[in-house]
């Protein structure tokens, strides 16, 4: 997107930009006029900063974007044979303290 000032008018800025506002994408000429020849000055550069940073952000995503790739490459899946099911295993022996603790109700039920 770029920003100038309008022909013949220093109070005015036009720019060409996506316009989504029908529901669809259209790109648009758009115009803007301020009271003052400061005030236009003063949007023109903060528009002129906005679009600077973003065209970093994006290229930011852009590099983030390439290294989320290559370790998504570097991810593996591994399947299992379906004659590999777990098989069913017996429930694990009782602890020394469990049949301590059946010994000791045993003896206070006497």
């Amino acid at each position: 997107m770029s920003i100038q000032e309008h022909a013949g008018n220093e109070k005015s800025c036009v720019w060409h930009a996506a316009d989504f506002a029908d529901g669809e994408v259209k790109e648009e000429t758009f115009c803007i006029r301020f009271v003052s020849i400061e005030n236009c000055k003063t949007f023109k550069e903060k528009v002129e900063e906005i679009a600077e940073s973003q065209q970093t952000k994006s290229g930011e995503s852009e590099e983030a974007g390439a290294a989320a790739t290559e370790l998504i490459e570097k991810l593996s899946v591994e399947t299992k044979d379906k004659n590999d099911k777990p098989e069913d295993k017996e429930a694990p022996a009782p602890t020394e303290e469990k049949e301590d603790k059946k010994e000791e109700n045993a003896d206070e039920k006497k």
